[in-house]
């Protein structure tokens, strides 16, 4: 399979986690850029620290499906690492490459409760927050979070919010989203995917894409959207698979 027809140096992908005997219950990924690429293995560079002194979130063995989009399609293929740097990890093809559609999940803007928390720190420190915070979630512990009603663009892969243009925002962040009063909000950790500065200075739109969540919580995300739009009237379009939301490959499917 020549893979350098597809993935090449410089370009990013998203990489989700397949590893057999996983929590299946979770959707875990993270982004990185290609360093180098043959048919052999891919370089790669996380985009924002994944790991936290001698705690790697990486492990040799691990197994990711790796998704990008080239020609206009999306591609995709599982491998597995093989040898972890400081700097980055390399990752050895298992299967064949696949070639999917590209398809918009249903978004929606909303006023919901929400607070974002952002700092520089490693994945792996978010994953432990966010482990704790689900915990106390499932014990019944509040969250004890004042959530504002903040205008959002959500759907199950992540969100767009408007922050001001005065505070300093990092790669990664925890996100609360309160879509039933009363219930517990979903948490999740976030990765920041685009910036852009509004017109007069109002604020910045911020897009993020989800890297940790349950599942639960991304249907959930879903029926709620889904429930929104029977309110308006709107028809619901049929739902494809969106591949960068799936933990599978096609075979597995």
């Amino acid at each position: 399979m020549n893979y350098t027809t597809y993935y090449n140096r410089g370009q990013k992908v998203f990489l989700i986690n397949i590893t057999p005997g996983r929590d299946e219950s979770l959707f875990e990924a993270f982004s990185a850029t290609i360093s180098a690429c043959d048919n052999r293995q891919l370089e790669l560079r996380p985009r924002y620290p994944l790991h936290h002194g001698e705690e790697g979130l990486l492990k040799p063995g691990m197994q990711f499906k790796v998704t990008a989009e080239s020609f206009g399609s999306g591609v995709q293929f599982s491998g597995e690492i093989s040898a972890i740097s400081n700097t980055g990890f390399v990752l050895m093809p298992l299967s064949p490459i696949e070639m999917y559609q590209r398809s918009q999940v249903p978004r929606m803007d909303i006023i919901l409760g929400f607070r974002a928390f952002t700092r520089s720190a490693p994945l792996m420190i978010f994953r432990h927050e966010w482990q704790r915070l689900i915990d106390g979630m499932t014990a019944g512990k509040a969250a004890n979070l004042e959530l504002e009603p903040c205008q959002l663009n959500l759907g199950v892969g992540g969100l767009r919010s408007v922050v001001d243009i005065s505070e300093r925002q990092y790669d990664l962040s925890m996100v609360f989203i309160e879509l039933e009063p009363g219930k517990p909000p979903v948490c999740a950790v976030t990765e920041q995917l685009w910036r852009r500065t509004l017109p007069d200075d109002e604020g910045i739109a911020i897009g993020r894409r989800f890297v940790l969540i349950r599942k639960q919580d991304q249907t959930r995300i879903q029926h709620h959207i889904e429930q929104q739009l029977k309110k308006q009237g709107k028809k619901l379009k049929h739902q494809k698979n969106n591949w960068e939301l799936l933990d599978c490959m096609f075979r597995e499917h």
